[in-house]
């Protein structure tokens, strides 16, 4: 098994926008990577120079942060050249591994803009190491700088950061510090590409719960509406279907909890979180929580005051 640990640098418009115009927002420029066998030890690096093509000159902020030298990327290889010589390095079957969430998907975004065939025909599962050091630090909704987990792991800092490789080679060494019921635990999944179906859809059991990634949907009403996601079942019991003990309700329009109550195992608190791809198509990812009396009051108060304030509307 090959864990492939990378970093991608990219430029974007000089204005700085993320317009939903633009085919291509960040355009990649550089590619470093490690990779780890299955003790977590280095055994080959990877590193390439990518020539722009969509914007050519380069944003200042990428300039300075990167440390660009006038011409440097001159010499670079065209993506496409590019990322066909690091799948290959790379490998079969390959773990992808990352610090946060948005590599994966600029590599898929990049891919598709340039017409590759895709990684994956739906979502990929791969390890966001900051979210899993957040874990291991008793807090995974705080999202840590690397430079701030290497220091408090007091690792050594012998090559610079803010580029490609070093900072895929200091997540390796974040990486190795991770214990394996951790990195077995907490997988995550870039869904640049949704399930097709639902049988394809992605179930996720953690300690905590069990999660679910739909497939796409066209009309957001659909979603909201579809019993397969909508009703709370106890997967302790193999997916029994509770009774509800909040009904579905939401702050925001974005984000949904409900509750339910298994006669076995207790408290149930459901969040739905909507989302919208990149084929304006919509999604839901479920969770589903084992929580005490005192989160479920907690949960009808916040129903309760969401009532309200839709009602003074």
């Amino acid at each position: 098994m090959n864990y492939i640990v990378f970093d991608l640098e990219w430029n974007q418009p000089q204005d700085g926008k993320h317009s939903a115009e633009r085919e291509l927002a960040f355009e990649i420029i550089e590619i470093g990577a490690v990779k780890l066998n299955d003790d977590l030890k280095l055994v080959s690096k990877y590193q390439q120079l990518i020539r722009p093509q969509v914007y050519k000159e380069i944003n200042w902020r990428i300039r300075k942060m990167l440390a660009l030298k006038p011409g440097e990327l001159s010499g670079g290889k065209s993506f496409l050249h590019a990322a066909k010589d690091f799948f290959k390095w790379c490998g079969e079957d390959p773990v992808w591994c990352t610090w946060g969430t948005q590599d994966l998907t600029e590599l898929q975004r990049n891919m598709a803009y340039y017409g590759m065939e895709p990684l994956s025909a739906g979502p990929i599962r791969y390890m966001n190491v900051q979210k899993m050091y957040g874990v291991l630090c008793g807090n995974d909704t705080q999202s840590k700088a690397l430079e701030t987990a290497v220091d408090e792991l007091q690792l050594r800092k012998d090559v610079p950061f803010h580029r490609a490789y070093s900072d895929a080679y200091y997540t390796a060494k974040v990486l190795a510090k991770i214990p394996e019921e951790i990195r077995n635990e907490h997988a995550a999944y870039d869904v640049f590409h949704l399930p097709e179906s639902r049988r394809q859809e992605i179930h996720i059991e953690s300690p905590e719960g069990e999660g679910l990634i739909t497939r796409g949907y066209a009309d957001r009403e659909k979603l909201l509406k579809d019993p397969h996601v909508m009703t709370i079942q106890c997967g302790k019991c193999g997916g029994v279907t509770v009774k509800t003990a909040v009904r579905w309700f939401t702050p925001n329009n974005r984000i949904f909890y409900a509750a339910g109550i298994c006669k076995e195992h207790g408290c149930i608190a459901a969040k739905l979180r909507v989302r919208k791809n990149e084929q304006d198509l919509f999604y839901g990812e479920r969770k589903y929580n084992y929580v005490d009396e005192a989160a479920l009051e907690e949960l009808k108060q916040q129903r309760r005051e969401a009532s309200k304030k839709q009602k003074s509307k």
